[in-house]
């Protein structure tokens, strides 16, 4: 907890390690918990949270249960006068009492409290529990609409939990000062699906090439990048794969300008390794922004799995990939990236692949089951209480 709903277009690493603990273990997924502010919006969240958080926790895959919580205030940085920790502390209450109750109807006394954002660590003596790992894939104090207070709720989780995990070294920088025993676990990749594509997609088959393609979340991205290198090159295809609404969204109208420019809108996770195989040259531009600075990635690994050149805007994770990955700060370095690319031996394919099958999301659980151990060790050795 918490985490993007479950059904999210996108595949997240959330839902690859959820996954593999419910191999053994039964998995409750807490969703953000939606306010009464949504409304607003008139897009049915809220109405759909009320009803499910009265449904109870909906299994939605074998052993994984999903729990869409409801709290009485917007903690947001767009709503000041709930911004404060009194605030999240309230939400917390309210949320935390659909929490056991869910934990009891699933048999879950003393599970492992799994954190992504930090707003329930103000009451985490609340939950019995056997270990406390705060998993940080992002900084969240990046995001547009964290409250200031939140500082200090991840901070409190930073001391508190018996493992911390960081996607990506920047992360590492930025939260290891109050968390000695932080470990690095990059993302990882499943290689087999993205080894394996069928058919290009009837939306791309026709496509003149190179096929340049992006997929993923769109708001990550500079759009007047994406503009300028289409303009530059009118030859080149372009497309972009992924949600246009929604937090993962982004206002793509800017987009339309170029007739090169192909928005597909998102697609299922399965058919993904399709696409990327009709694609010449992932790209990847980036904003640079504080959120991405500090990120790790999927998509890097996913493109070197099906043996395609990446082109990225610079960001410090992507040093972990070498000469695999290429990097460009503007539209004409973008354009000589991409040429470069294009122009690589067919060897430098084999390459890519055999670098993913070295970064799978096996490999990545591995690491993470011996922190969990580790831990579980620890708190024996030293007399802590695994109820709490």
């Amino acid at each position: 907890m918490y985490s993007e709903p479950w059904e999210t277009p996108l595949r997240t690493s959330k839902h690859h390690l959820m996954r593999h603990f419910a191999r053994t273990s039964r998995v409750l997924y807490v969703e953000m918990p939606a306010h009464p502010a949504m409304a607003l919006a008139g897009d049915g969240r809220l109405r759909r949270a009320l009803r499910r958080t009265a449904a109870g926790p909906r299994e939605v895959g074998d052993n994984i249960f999903v729990l869409s919580p409801v709290v009485p205030l917007p903690y947001h940085a767009r709503a000041p006068l709930f911004s404060g920790l009194w605030a999240n502390r309230l939400n917390q209450r309210v949320a935390f009492r659909s929490i056991r109750r869910a934990l009891a109807r699933l048999g879950m006394e003393r599970p492992v409290l799994w954190f992504y954002f930090p707003q329930g660590a103000v009451l985490l003596d609340d939950l019995p529990h056997a270990l406390v790992c705060y998993h940080v894939v992002d900084d969240y104090l990046a995001f547009s609409g964290s409250p200031r207070s939140l500082s200090t709720v991840e901070r409190a989780l930073l001391t508190r939990a018996d493992v911390v995990i960081a996607s990506s070294e920047r992360l590492v920088d930025l939260k290891g000062p109050l968390a000695p025993r932080i470990r690095l676990v990059r993302h990882g990749v499943d290689a087999a699906s993205f080894r394996r594509a069928g058919p290009a997609p009837g939306d791309v088959a026709g496509l003149r090439r190179p096929v340049l393609g992006y997929f993923g979340a769109l708001h990550k991205l500079d759009l007047g990048l994406c503009l300028a290198l289409a303009r530059k090159r009118a030859k080149w295809s372009f497309v972009f794969v992924g949600p246009v609404t929604g937090s993962q969204g982004a206002d793509v109208a800017v987009l339309s300008a170029a007739p090169n420019i192909h928005v597909l809108g998102p697609k299922p996770y399965e058919e993904i390794p399709a696409y990327l195989a009709a694609m010449d040259v992932a790209i990847m531009p980036f904003a640079v922004t504080p959120l991405t600075m500090a990120m790790s990635p999927i998509k890097v690994y996913e493109a070197l799995a099906a043996g395609k050149p990446a082109v990225s805007t610079p960001i410090p994770e992507l040093a972990h990939f070498g000469p695999l990955v290429r990097t460009a700060t503007d539209a004409d370095g973008f354009v000589d990236a991409v040429e470069a690319a294009l122009s690589e031996p067919a060897a430098w394919a084999d390459r890519r692949r055999r670098f993913a099958e070295n970064n799978t999301w096996e490999r990545r659980f591995d690491e993470i089951e011996a922190l969990l151990a580790e831990a579980l060790e620890r708190k024996r050795r030293t007399g802590g209480d695994l109820g709490r």
